[in-house]
This record gives structure tokens, sequence and C-alpha cells, in this order.
């Protein structure tokens, strides 16, 4: 082969690689739903679509704003007789005027997940989590399952380890990401509600469970870790009264330092909005519920009071809430004061939009109360819920 002809290989390569990075740039601004389809385009373009640096880079796009960002609700709806039904809501209203109020209309769907029709009926299933499009589900006697139900894979994980010790119950546990390692971590968590604390985590790297005993005992936690920051946060209860939030560091799979609260009092129902810890507290001697955020993480000055509202103002919320209601939470946080809301009563459960500014409610899902509900927010991914799926092409 000349020199000439060694020359003009070389160009074609190059040009071949250069074509490549442009399709898979162009690729990774589209949405899921597009690419599913589009890898059945040809070979090529279905292994660049399953590529893991593709489907990084696709991850990427979405929380830089690159392309757009799809959030969803996930709805269980649980009891001991009936197959599971699992309810998606999609926000459908467009920000058309770019005020930042978009929310308001919702598409209800109904997904299906394989895996789920295999496990005995029971209303104990718990949605552990959800992270980067992977939603972590525990299923009956200790299965735990993830899916990502925009592609519909899904996996079953190893049966954690058993709890000897009959001083511990489960109490607590969380589901998130470990950047500095590129793994996801499952979290379970034991108290003997007196001294000690014990955790099993989960590597979906490494495919195995393991233990770590003898944490101190700082309060009562309870219920799913929140994920921001690389940690999972949980609300916990003070012995002597009032709350604090703890947070797990999944790199270095400690306890950090508690992370202060508005003020000393009871908070609830945390959640996330704009990247953001929020709380929700009803201030002792008033029918007013506040909704605070902290805008700078970790630091106590930067609580900021975002929403105050009562539902017990008979003359803005008759019929919607009244004595019959047991509980209600503030399932998500939309734009322009709107927020989603469980409220669960004596005959029905209810998912209610509100719009507090406005005072204006709609009804969203109605369900009988023989049902539970567990809710989770997930968004649209490719990231897959098994690790060994994933092959490498370098693709630029």
């Amino acid at each position: 082969m000349g020199e000439v002809d060694v020359v003009l290989k070389r160009a074609h390569t190059n040009l071949g690689d250069y074509e490549e990075g442009v399709i898979a740039d162009i690729l990774a601004r589209l949405p899921v739903k597009s690419l599913i389809r589009f890898r059945c385009v040809c070979k090529s373009w279905r292994a660049l679509i399953s590529d893991s640096y593709f489907v990084k880079k696709h991850l990427s796009y979405g929380e830089r704003g690159i392309t757009e960002r799809t959030h969803r609700l996930i709805i269980f709806m649980l009891d001991d007789v009936s197959p599971l039904e699992i309810l998606a809501l999609e926000n459908t209203k467009d920000d058309d005027d770019g005020d930042g109020a978009a929310g308001g209309q919702f598409a209800v769907t109904q997904l299906d997940c394989p895996v789920t029709k295999t496990i005995t009926y029971s209303r104990h299933r718990i949605l552990v989590g959800s992270c980067n499009g992977l939603v972590c589900v525990e299923l009956d006697l200790g299965a735990i399952m993830l899916w990502n139900p925009s592609t519909r894979d899904s996996k079953v994980l190893p049966k954690p380890p058993r709890v000897i010790n009959s001083k511990f119950s489960y109490c607590f546990y969380g589901f998130g990401y470990d950047s500095a390692s590129d793994d996801y971590k499952v979290i379970r968590g034991f108290t003997d509600f007196a001294k000690k604390i014990m955790i099993h985590i989960f590597s979906l790297k490494t495919g195995s469970w393991r233990t770590v005993e003898d944490i101190d005992y700082v309060g009562f936690i309870m219920g799913k870790g929140l994920f921001l920051n690389g940690a999972l946060h949980w609300l916990y209860c003070l012995p002597e009264g009032g709350s604090r939030i703890l947070s797990f560091d999944l790199g270095a799979e400690k306890f950090q330092k508690t992370i202060p609260l508005p003020y000393d009092d009871w908070f609830r129902d945390p959640l996330i909005h704009k990247n953001c810890l929020c709380v929700l507290t009803c201030p002792t001697g008033t029918n007013n519920f506040n909704i605070w955020m902290m805008k700078e993480y970790g630091v106590k000055e930067s609580w900021t009071e975002v929403l105050q509202f009562s539902l017990f103002d008979e003359k803005i919320y008759a019929g919607y809430f009244d004595d019959n209601t047991k509980y209600f939470r503030p399932v998500c946080m939309l734009e322009n004061g709107v927020v989603l809301i469980d409220e669960m009563g004596m005959c029905e459960d209810l998912l209610v939009l509100s719009n507090l500014k406005e005072k204006t409610f709609k009804h969203v899902v109605e369900v009988a109360t023989s049902l539970d509900i567990r809710t989770v927010i997930y968004r649209e991914t490719l990231v897959s819920p098994d690790v060994h799926t994933y092959k490498t092409n370098n693709v630029s």
C-alpha cells in the first residue's frame, strides 16, 4: 500500500469517527421514547444507543437541561388480594410563555412491570426510592427489584442477609448513586431503638450485600431516604423531642453530621424540589402548614419558607378536605404554588392537585380505602438496572 493510500485510509477512518460522534451527539438530545424506537433502525444505532458512554451522555444532557427533563410520578396501588396496579402521571402542560408556571395538566397511564406478576399479592411492598431513572421496589419477604419504567428493563436483586438478632427492627431504607465508584446502592436500616443501628448495603456493581454494625443510635429513623448530593437523607425524631435531618454518604458509606432544620419543632414529609431539600411543618397552636426549602445545601440560614397554607379554611376548602381527612402529605411541588397532595380520608384516598395561591383544587387520582398507594418521582433515562448489559464502544 502506497503512502497516498495510507493517508486516504486514515482520512476515511477519521471521517467515520467524526460522523459517528455527530450522530451520537444528536441522538443524545432526544427523549427516551424516540431512542427506544431508533434502536430498531440498524445494528450500529442499536449498539450506539446501548453503549455505556452514550447512556451517561444522554443522562448528563438531561441534568444540564440540554434535553427535556421528563419526570413522572409513579403510583403503586396495593391490597392483599388484587394484582398490583401501577399508574404513571405525566405533566403535559408546557410553559409556553416562559414564566415558569408549568404544571396543572396530567395524563394518567397504566404501567406494566412483568416481575411483580410473579410476586404474592401484598400491601407490604415498599417504594424504596428513585435515582437516574431507576426505581427501587421492595416486593415481598425482602425481595428487591430495580426497574426502569422507560425501557421496561428490570432486575431482581439477591436476597439481603438475614437479621439474626431479634432486637433489631427494620425501619428505614434508601436507594442512590455513588458517582465516585459509578455504582448504584441500596440501603436497608435496622435499629434496636436504644443503642445501635445496623445497615445492609447492596452494590449493583459487585452484585452483593454487606453489613455494617455497631453504628451509634441517634434517634428514631423511619421511611425512605431522599437522594441528593451523593447522600441519602432521612428525617429522624430526637429522644428529647423535635426533628433533625440525618444524611448517609454513599461514597464513604457513613452517616454524616446532622443537617439543621429552620427552628426547633416537629417537621415531617421531606421532599426534593429544584434539587433542594424541603420539609413540612405545622407550627404549634396554628392550623397552618408551611413548606420550607433549604436553598443552600447544609446551610441552616438558607432555609426559606416557600409556601404557607391551611386545609381547614371552610370557606376555601369545603368539599376537598373535611373532618374525614385522616392524613395528608405533599407528594411534589410544581411551579407557581401548585402542589400535588396525597389526602387519605375515611372513604377514599385522593391525589389532589392544589394551586395554593389561587385556592383551586382538582382530583387527579381517586381510589377506594381498601387500597394503599405509594408514590415516587422518576425521570426518563436509558440507565439499565443490570450493569452487565452495557457494552462500551468508546463513542465520542
